[in-house]
């Protein structure tokens, strides 16, 4: 098995690929009126999604707290979202509740998709050899904070278009990633996972999620009183952070003070961080949440790194 640290590297200093096929479901939305229905049902501003260009985005409650987490992107007459595959159906089903009379349909799609991540400062150069390919999509987005983008393609085609990023990957000094590299690197770089780090009880300015996931000029959408009253009163609770391990970690442990106060929980852990780099998110109260905030689970020592992004 390939050393991880070499792609941890390369995602760095090159670019690494990474097949997400099976931990992601598509919703696909068609009709005239698809932007301006999907709009008003997420957190992002989907009047503002360009073609070739990744949108972050999320679903919410009308209470304000997150469905799923979704990454848009245009493909010719249709707009396509990446959801975490064990939410497609619900959320397909819920946003289907709020059609009326609009042009628009949704569907969802848990295995007629194959989806590759690709991340790193040659990113660019793995891109380029499929850009422009027919019923391949190729947008760009920066989703882990080191560059990057996104190919789409149907299922079958797959296995061909793994051979060709590949190749491409190599050839830029680069590689192809596990899913365990992959975590190590999102939690490395702060970024939660919908399901691990935040869900159906957290609200978006709890996980960090607000700058990068949140228009608050957009006008109305499902949930959008409580997000944006939770914006104007300018703090929450709690909040995601990452950590510097000094000792072993399980997700779920309980977070104290050294005074013994309780601080939160521990959400993501990775083993054999890069030296100085987190290894582990957190849900903690905000009176936690500042860098360099020492923090104890059992034996083991947490410093804050940062909160989460």
């Amino acid at each position: 098995m390939p050393d991880p640290s070499v792609a941890l590297g390369h995602a760095r200093a090159t670019v690494v690929v990474a097949d997400e096929s099976n931990q992601t479901g598509v919703l696909v939305a068609t009709g005239a009126d698809r932007r301006s229905w999907l709009n008003g049902l997420v957190t992002s501003d989907l009047t503002k999604l360009a073609p070739g260009v990744l949108q972050y985005g999320l679903a919410v409650s009308p209470k304000g707290r997150i469905l799923a987490d979704l990454v848009f992107f245009e493909d010719g007459d249709r707009i396509l979202a990446l959801v975490p595959k064990a939410e497609a159906g619900s959320l397909q089903k819920t946003f289907d509740r709020y059609l009326v009379m609009e042009d628009a349909q949704i569907e969802a799609s848990t295995d007629g998709f194959a989806i590759f991540s690709v991340h790193g400062p040659l990113a660019d150069r793995v891109l380029e050899t499929v850009q422009g390919e027919p019923d391949i999509v190729v947008v760009r987005g920066d989703r882990l904070g080191l560059g990057g983008g996104v190919v789409a393609c149907a299922r079958a085609r797959g296995p061909a278009v793994t051979e060709v990023l590949s190749v491409a990957a190599r050839a830029a000094g680069g590689s192809f990633a596990t899913e365990a590299v992959m975590e190590q690197l999102r939690v490395e770089q702060a970024v939660p996972r919908f399901g691990a780090d935040f869900g159906p009880s957290t609200y978006p300015q709890e996980a960090g999620l607000e700058t990068r996931a949140v228009s608050f000029d957009k006008g109305c959408y499902l949930g959008q009183e409580v997000v944006c009253m939770l914006q104007l009163r300018g703090h929450v609770k709690r909040k995601l952070v990452s950590l510097v391990l000094e000792g072993p970690l399980l997700p779920g442990a309980a977070l104290t003070a050294p005074d013994g106060r309780e601080a939160g929980e521990v959400t993501s852990v990775v083993a054999g961080a890069t030296p100085g780099s987190p290894s582990a998110l957190a849900m903690v109260k905000l009176a936690f949440a500042e860098p360099g905030t020492e923090l104890r689970a059992g034996e083991s020592v947490a410093r804050v790194h940062t909160k989460a992004v």
